[in-house]
């Protein structure tokens, strides 16, 4: 319980916080912090498969290989950095910072994964919510230094470095490489393609439509991931549970998409009865009656989109390579989806929620095909 709760908390802090510099910003100021948040989430994939591979091994830690798979992910991404930040619409300087922190962002990941393994949970949560609280301590002093959005992503980036203290495993090294899980790749591209599905279509917003309607669809995308967020908590907790055997996992299916119907099912319903209200609160009254218009559609596809990853999220902690492999393969197909249709028909707020919300729903079915699939391949055996 300790576990969801931090996961609760930390998410709930990273939530206020992103919210409220909805209000510190202007709309030009937020829609570009909102595409880095978005190309920070996605590069977030390399420590969250880390963080999974290490919660799957039975002892020692994947140090050594984090931190190199961090510098060899900051090295490509530092050479790309002029280019790529006026693409995503944020300036190069911030990819640079990025790309020097995703070694200790990656060696984060691992090390909570270990935390998670073995049981360790005030490590585990102390270092979410110190994490996203020491972000926002951070970031209001910084505002009076640096000013705008600048603030925010040098406070999201000291917050990551920050939080390794807390959950820093006391066992021996695994080695410099991953020999005994041969899932890591697909832990990746299955972590990568999620996050291209939660966060892709504000990147895609920021380089198909102008500054303001990029802020604009920013602001309801990001309101709209309280339901992902309320869904995640179970999504995390579950995992080590099922990646060790220790409940029936129909069972604990069964019960987790019950929990994430409950919990992120709540958000997403008053977000499409009462948007106004919500809208309003979260951004003012005149960025929110604009991000009202969005926001039921935003958080229908965000709703769908936490149920499908809650069943593969199931496999990936159960299932073999192969298994995985077919998970990360429709994460990455899923995100595919969405990009030719956000691109192709998202040239507006409103007409990107749409292609946003048929490609983030597709994965629902697709997952339950996938575990279906999956069930039918199992061996059964025969008395005679």
């Amino acid at each position: 319980m300790f576990t969801i709760a931090a996961i609760v908390a930390s998410s709930a802090l990273n939530y206020g916080y992103t919210l409220l510099l909805g209000r510190v910003l202007n709309a030009e100021g937020y829609g570009a912090y909102a595409s880095f948040t978005s190309l920070f989430m996605i590069l977030a994939a390399l420590p969250v498969a880390f963080q999974q591979a290490q919660a799957r091994r039975s002892d020692g830690q994947l140090s050594r290989v984090a931190v190199t798979w961090g510098a060899v992910a900051g090295g490509l991404l530092l050479l790309g950095a002029v280019p790529l930040g006026p693409l995503l619409g944020v300036p190069a300087a911030w990819v640079m910072a990025f790309a020097l922190t995703l070694p200790g962002m990656v060696l984060l990941g691992a090390w909570r994964g270990a935390a998670q393994r073995d049981g360790r949970v005030l490590a585990f949560g102390g270092s979410l919510i110190a994490e996203h609280g020491l972000k926002i301590a951070l970031t209001f002093p910084l505002l009076h230094v640096l000013g705008g959005p600048v603030a925010a992503v040098t406070a999201t980036l000291a917050g990551v470095l920050l939080a390794l203290p807390l959950v820093r495993p006391a066992g021996p090294d695994a080695g410099a490489r991953l020999r005994s899980d041969a899932t890591a790749l697909p832990l990746a591209l299955a972590a990568a393609s999620q996050s291209a599905l939660l966060y892709g279509d504000v990147l895609l917003g920021g380089m198909h439509l102008h500054a303001g309607d990029a802020g604009v669809y920013a602001a309801a995308a990001t309101l709209a991931r309280a339901v992902f967020f309320a869904g995640w908590a179970v999504q995390v907790a579950v995992f080590p549970v099922v990646a060790r055997g220790d409940a029936a996992h129909g069972r604990l299916l069964g019960t987790a998409l019950g929990g994430t119907l409950l919990l992120a099912g709540v958000p997403a319903a008053l977000f499409a009865v009462w948007p106004q209200v919500f809208a309003g609160l979260a951004f003012g009254p005149a960025l929110g009656a604009q991000v009202a218009a969005v926001l039921p559609a935003c958080a229908a596809g965000t709703l769908l989109l936490t149920l499908g990853a809650t069943v593969l999220n199931h496999l990936l902690a159960a299932g073999s390579a192969a298994t995985v492999g077919r998970s990360a393969g429709l994460y990455a197909g899923g995100a595919a989806v969405l990009a030719v249709l956000a691109l192709s028909l998202g040239s507006t707020p409103s007409s990107l929620a749409l292609a946003a919300l048929i490609g983030k729903g597709a994965l629902l079915p697709a997952s339950f095909l996938v575990l279906f699939t999956t069930l039918n391949r199992r061996p059964v055996y025969v008395l005679r």
